[in-house]
């Protein structure tokens, strides 16, 4: 038996409900989401034309359980960690990965985005999450194949930084979608 939780359209919907909480709590929930932003990105699925890591699904859940300042900190620690740790995928650091620096920064602000979404309660039902979500991916990809662009030209940018990630990441955006709604559906009311 489930306790669905009701959401008022336009209540913040962060299921972690940091707010007003002690400081110290924050920090663990930052550690653990740098962990669960390292550990998603170590994990690689399988897919064609290139296996698809759990970054960006990281960075949605991040932003929509901690909410925007929370999840960007978190974001920004690891980040931070990775001048100098194997946090990314392929364990690598940011230094080995020039050419993703426009989708890393871009992880900042999809997380911000996605929790300041998430604090007026556009997370709480499917079809407005899933909106969210995915025009927190479309951030991602804008910033992230500008870059690429500046580095390879448009063109090798849309084709080799685009075009075989679109899948993986829509699949990426429902997956966080439907746990957001099995968190809304189960966790108990405030």
């Amino acid at each position: 038996m489930s306790i669905e939780t009701q959401v008022t359209p336009g209540t913040a919907y962060v299921p972690l409900r940091l707010a007003g909480r002690p400081l110290a709590l924050k920090a663990v929930v930052l550690v653990l989401g740098v962990a669960f932003l390292t550990a998603s990105s170590w994990v690689q699925v399988p897919m064609w034309p290139v296996p698809m890591t759990m970054q960006t699904f990281a960075v949605l859940m991040v932003g929509a359980l901690c909410g925007w300042r929370l999840g960007l900190a978190t974001v920004a620690a690891w980040l931070a960690l990775s001048l100098g740790l194997p946090v990314l995928s392929e364990f690598k650091t940011l230094l080995m990965v020039a050419t993703t620096h426009g989708y890393l920064a871009a992880f900042l602000i999809m997380a911000a985005f996605v929790g300041y979404m998430a604090e007026r309660g556009f997370t709480a039902r499917p079809i407005p999450a899933f909106l969210t979500l995915l025009i927190a991916e479309i951030i991602c990809f804008t910033l992230g194949v500008a870059w690429l662009a500046h580095v390879i030209g448009i063109d090798k940018a849309i084709e080799f930084g685009l075009m075989p990630f679109v899948l993986g990441d829509l699949v990426k955006t429902l997956l966080a979608v439907a746990l957001l709604t099995v968190f809304r559906r189960t966790l108990p009311a405030k």
